[in-house]
């Protein structure tokens, strides 16, 4: 390996790679419309269980901190086996096919507790369902990220596949948005219309459904190319080879800086994602169609932050790229509270608080979701770094550091987030102006101070990372990596 490693310095540094099918593009893409669709689900959990449902906000924050140390342990596991799975129907697809079944019918059990069960029961349904739902969805999403780097080799052609699945991904969000806080969550006979029951029943069945739709699309409309595509040597070791050589992959410079940053940045989106529910109905005090006009402003915004980045990324390289759009996207995101609570913003009720909340709605997300493209397709390019170090390619234990952080963002966040409630002592089962002004102060400052220091540690740390495009195609070069082009 240490040949390999030696070369790189003598091969010629750029190779131009086609791009892949305008076909294959939206397949994959619309695999990720699967998990955009859970991370909106995952936003509401606490506000359903806590709110809604009626169980403490530290025994939700507890179910969903056991999901998480699961994750940790079962995500790259699976990537590790999906990376040395050898079969007729591919080391992905086989994977890719067994999931989507499972994972419609255990979203739907999570957001359809039986109404009248204890507070045990409740959080035993809770941690079941979202603990099988979670490990069947990773069957099926971490050999979904793995075919990025397989299906897209080159530096740029890389980004733009991943800008296809965040803008994609981001539609499953805005769809499953829609259902919920246009339908499913509107207001009835006068209620608060995310703090109906039924509605999220309702809407969990219906996500399951499109879950459903969108893993399959990606399974059938990629299953092509699983004859092109690297097949691993039969392995001749057992549990113990698998872990040593795991370790050995992950033991990488720029492996490491990507998980650290993605974990503080993760932790502190999440954070937000989780409690923007409760700072939009408490402290801006908006009703559901309002909530839906600032959520589909930062969607809408997707397509538009993925071009950004892949321009800036061609300017400036990816590393310089997404820390400039973090920056900006950190200051413009928290701009509206901090004025709230500075008390020189628009007051509740203000003609102008509503658009002036979209627009900076709108335009944080430009930011931030270029950001989240350039930091997607910088963990891909880990994959031929260690695999010059080890001969090794490992795209589904890399890239399921990438699914790991993702779900930070959101089971992470609601640990923290919870928590933050319980000290502040936020009421069960409130409603928008019942609430102490103190105890919205507190949420918002608190919020605001957490966020804000995690997001620019995060940014500081890809100060570090050493992966530029010279550095990979001359990688791909010397590695010989085969480009994946149409495949009967």
């Amino acid at each position: 390996m240490a040949t390999i490693a030696a070369e790189l310095s003598d091969v010629p540094p750029e190779r131009q790679r086609a791009g892949l099918p305008l076909g294959t593009k939206v397949a994959h893409g619309t695999g990720a419309m699967a998990n955009g669709s859970l991370i909106y689900l995952r936003s509401l959990l606490l506000l359903f269980y806590s709110q809604v449902v009626g169980l403490e906000a530290w025994m939700v924050s507890l179910a969903l901190a056991i999901v998480i140390a699961c994750d940790a342990v079962w995500d790259p596991a699976i990537g590790h086996f999906s990376d040395n799975l050898r079969s007729r129907w591919g080391r992905r697809h086989t994977l890719m096919f067994a999931a989507p079944v499972p994972v419609a019918i255990l979203c739907a059990m999570l957001w359809n507790p039986p109404v009248g069960l204890s507070s045990g029961a409740t959080f035993a349904w809770l941690l079941g369902s979202a603990l099988v739902l979670n490990f069947t969805f990773s069957l099926y999403e971490v050999p979904a990220n793995a075919l990025t780097p397989e299906l897209a080799p080159g530096y740029h052609v890389r980004t733009n596949l991943l800008a296809w699945r965040w803008v994609l991904g981001t539609g499953g969000a805005m769809i499953t948005a829609f259902l919920g806080l246009g339908w499913f969550l509107s207001p009835e006979q006068g209620a608060v219309g995310q703090l109906v029951r039924e509605g999220y029943g309702r809407l969990g069945i219906a996500a399951a459904l499109l879950m459903l739709a969108a893993m399959l699309i990606n399974a059938f409309g990629t299953r092509r190319y699983r004859g092109a595509l690297y097949e691993p040597p039969e392995s001749t070791g057992g549990i113990g080879k698998s872990l040593k050589e795991a370790v050995e992959t992950l033991r990488n410079r720029n492996m490491a800086v990507a998980v650290i940053a993605g974990a503080l940045a993760g932790i502190g989106f999440g954070i937000r994602t989780v409690l923007e529910a409760y700072i939009a109905t408490f402290i801006w005090g908006l009703p559901a169609s309002a909530l839906l006009l600032t959520t589909v402003a930062g969607f809408v915004a997707t397509p538009i932050g993925a071009i950004v980045g892949a321009m800036l990324s061609r300017r400036h390289g990816k590393k310089r790229a997404c820390m400039g759009l973090f920056f900006v996207g950190t200051i413009l995101t928290n701009m509206p509270l901090l004025l709230r609570l500075s008390g020189v913003f628009f007051a509740n009720g203000d003609p102008l608080l509503l658009p002036t909340l979209v627009g900076f709605a709108f335009v944080s997300a430009v930011f931030y979701y270029g950001g989240f493209v350039l930091v997607s397709s910088m963990i891909a390019d880990i994959v031929e770094d260690a695999q010059a170090r080890t001969g090794r390619r490992s795209e589904g234990l890399i890239t399921s550091a990438d699914q790991f952080i993702q779900k930070i963002i959101t089971a992470m966040g609601t640990v923290l987030g919870g928590a933050l409630l319980t000290l502040i002592a936020f009421p069960r089962k409130a409603l928008p102006g019942q609430v102490p002004a103190e105890t919205l102060a507190a949420l918002g400052w608190t919020f605001l101070v957490l966020v804000t220091t995690l997001s620019f540690l995060s940014i500081a740390i890809w100060k570090f990372y050493r992966i530029d495009r010279e550095g990979h195609e001359a990688r791909l070069t010397a590695l010989d990596v085969p480009e994946v082009r149409g495949a009967a």
